[in-house]
């Protein structure tokens, strides 16, 4: 199953909290609010609040982004494809637009597609989050079966951000895959150590103990997350599982 989470954390640089100065001012208050709107869920009000953006300014690279990520709220993902790729044209390359368009590829399942646009954002000296970029980039390995690739790529970001918990629980799933369970664990483990409230990380931890028969620890990180994100949707699914362990 795709991971959404990773795609909203790779998508964390597709727009900045201020509205560059380069938009035509006619165009900025449409940028502004189809921000706010994506920022709030609200995808269908965000792109047609980045039409009339880029209506008033087809030549911002920011415009033509902020409604290639509306479109790709909307899954309308050929849509989304050509905006990223007009905001490249439109900004020489720019690499955060390349790391958004290779996550854009994983949202589409075009795996090596989004090896190659990762691949060029991580490599840009300029681009400000290489860990993000390598992050994917690995997740895109991972998701094509190639898992000593993409434990090569985890390794360069951890080089980059030790401390970044989602990178850690990526390198779990991919031992987890490997069947090397003690070091799938013992990344789990990093993840949550980074993010004590890491619920996804937590429940792969707790499924690995009931496979080792470790029946009590597995309880324990099922409790905790339920008391750390009740009504979650995966504190919801730990309560359900609970249930069926007593």
């Amino acid at each position: 199953m795709l991971n959404r989470a990773l795609i909203a954390v790779l998508l964390t640089l597709l727009l900045g909290a201020c509205v560059s100065t380069d938009i035509e001012p006619k165009a900025r208050p449409h940028y502004t609010l189809g921000l706010s709107h994506l920022q709030s869920g609200n995808p269908t009000f965000a792109l047609k609040e980045f039409l009339k953006a880029v209506q008033d300014d087809p030549d911002d690279p920011e415009v033509r982004a902020g409604l290639a990520r509306a479109y790709q709220a909307k899954k309308a993902y050929l849509l989304s494809e050509q905006q990223y790729k007009k905001a490249l044209e439109l900004s020489d390359n720019d690499p955060k637009y390349q790391n958004n368009l290779a996550a854009l590829y994983i949202s589409m399942e075009r795996w090596d597609q989004a090896i190659e646009y990762f691949s060029k954002a991580a490599d840009n000296l300029l681009f400000m989050r290489p860990e993000l970029a390598l992050m994917g980039k690995g997740y895109a390995y991972y998701r094509k079966g190639d898992y000593p690739a993409a434990l090569q790529a985890y390794r360069d970001a951890e080089t980059i951000a030790p401390r970044l918990a989602s990178l850690h629980f990526h390198v779990g799933e991919t031992y987890a895959a490997l069947g090397r369970m003690d070091l799938a664990k013992a990344a789990y483990n990093k993840a949550i150590f980074f993010a004590p409230a890491y619920a996804e990380a937590r429940y792969q931890l707790a499924i690995l103990l009931l496979k080792e028969n470790q029946l009590d620890a597995a309880k324990e990180q099922l409790k905790k997350i339920v008391e750390q994100s009740t009504l979650s949707d995966w504190g919801l699914k730990a309560a359900d599982f609970l249930k069926t362990l007593k």
